[in-house]
């Protein structure tokens, strides 16, 4: 990687490698029989320069790729904006890897996803059901002109079950994900069993407003919101909702949020960030209250704050190495006083459970806007879950949201944003949300 820096150096003023070796399995399993197998092992490399204040960019699979700095000249030609500096602060170690994962083969991988088949075969014997499981290894590194020299490994397993009603379409579902491979109890499927068995008993809504518990999974959907507000790129342009309001109250007490990019075999830690930056522990709400935006390095200098780590090569719907560094969240993380999840949903006389919304990207995102289709929810009555919702709708604004919160479950999940999962969140109850029905 050097050499190419220095040959980079020799058109520019400043210069930076970014490098990620990849390796990925995947498998498919239903109804006990593998539907495929699918493996991939890449390098990306993305080379940054600055010449006369601009900033260029391009892509290569190989370091020995001779037209990579001559693309990377060409990009700088077309860009007006002033490049930042490239930062050279010291990088500290990170558990961002199993050693387990690392190691694991194809052999191994599909002996434990059909050590998961021959459980669900043990529980529910009558349940259709398929299991998907991906292992993902990679190591990146990064080198730069201000001196910068600096790697880390980085593991990911994630676990896919889901049954399939008698019509041959997806039911219940439940995903686990983490650095090392996720510890999947009983209790866990027979809960996705007990809500299986409740497609056959339908229910409708009105148009009301109830209590509703999101479970830890579809928070995602509406953090996504919280995201955008925080993000330094809305902040400095004065269209976030909580742009000058550091140190207000902004949600219920009970919200705390915090953004751990250092956190031990995290969905996505990282001991830096793809600019340089090294990981940190954000608090962003703290008891409701603003304390911190999530910034890159200019939009730190902007504001005069100091960069958070969180500058991701990353858009809304894709994690190539091509997408230019952007505020995006590391392992976002809910918390606040708990509450049993059991206790919580038996303390609910009418209300509504949701495990999975379709629409997540839908509405302006920037100011916490939503309105999304209830893809899977449960109608709660006395304290039961009786049936499950068909044709509804929830809508409304994060902002008067999350001051409903009454409630936070014990048990994190993993959050899905729209593709990505970004953190973990346990069941949170609200104390009513608008339900759009029939």
């Amino acid at each position: 990687m050097k050499t190419l820096l220095e040959k980079a150096l020799k058109v520019s003023d400043s210069a930076e490698i970014y490098e990620r070796k990849v390796q990925s399995t995947s498998i498919s399993i239903l109804l006990g029989e593998v539907q495929g197998i699918e493996s991939e092992k890449k390098t990306e490399i993305s080379l940054r320069i600055v010449k006369d204040g601009k900033l260029g960019a391009a892509i290569a699979t190989d370091r020995n790729d001779d037209t990579l700095v001559s693309r990377a000249l060409i990009s700088l030609t077309h860009q007006k904006s002033e490049a930042e500096p490239f930062p050279n602060t010291p990088i500290s170690e990170v558990e961002s890897y199993s050693e387990i994962v690392k190691e694991m083969t194809t052999e191994t991988l599909v002996a434990s996803a059909f050590d998961l088949v021959e459980r669900f075969k043990t529980l529910a014997k009558e349940v259709a059901f398929g299991v998907e499981v991906s292992r993902t290894f990679k190591t990146v590194s990064m080198v730069n002109s201000e001196g910068l020299d600096a790697s880390y490994d980085y593991s990911n397993v994630e676990v896919g079950i889901y049954t399939l009603n008698e019509k041959g379409f997806y039911n219940a579902s439940r995903s686990f994900s983490g650095a090392d491979f996720p510890v999947i109890t009983d209790e866990d499927l027979l809960g996705m069993f007990r809500e299986h068995q409740l497609d056959d008993h339908e229910v409708t809504l009105g148009n009301e407003r109830l209590p509703v518990v999101f479970s830890g999974s579809v928070m995602g959907a509406l953090m996504l919101r919280v995201v955008g507000g925080v993000s330094g790129a809305n902040v400095t342009k004065g269209i976030s909702p909580v742009t000058d309001k550091l140190g207000q109250k902004v949600f219920s007490e009970l919200l705390t949020i915090r953004d751990d990019g250092r956190l031990p075999l995290g969905l996505n830690t990282c001991a830096f960030d793809d600019e340089g930056t090294p990981a940190q522990n954000t608090m962003v709400y703290e008891n409701g209250v603003l304390k911190n935006y999530l910034l890159s390095v200019g939009h730190a200098k902007k504001l005069g704050m100091k960069p958070t780590g969180n500058a991701i090569k990353r858009a809304l719907f894709s994690k190539e190495i091509e997408d230019a560094p952007t505020v995006f969240e590391t392992n976002l993380i809910v918390e606040g006083p708990m509450t049993d999840d059991e206790a919580l949903i038996r303390g609910i006389k009418r209300g509504l459970y949701i495990t999975g919304v379709m629409g997540a990207h839908t509405g302006n995102i920037n100011q916490g806007e939503f309105s999304m289709n209830i893809s899977s929810g449960f109608l709660i009555e006395n304290g039961e879950l009786v049936g499950k919702v068909k044709g509804a709708m929830i809508a409304g604004n994060i902002y008067e949201l999350f001051n409903e919160v009454e409630a936070l479950g014990t048990k994190k999940e993993p959050m899905r944003g729209i593709f990505y999962l970004m953190g973990y969140s346990p069941m949170v109850k609200f104390r009513e949300v608008s339900i759009v029905g029939k």
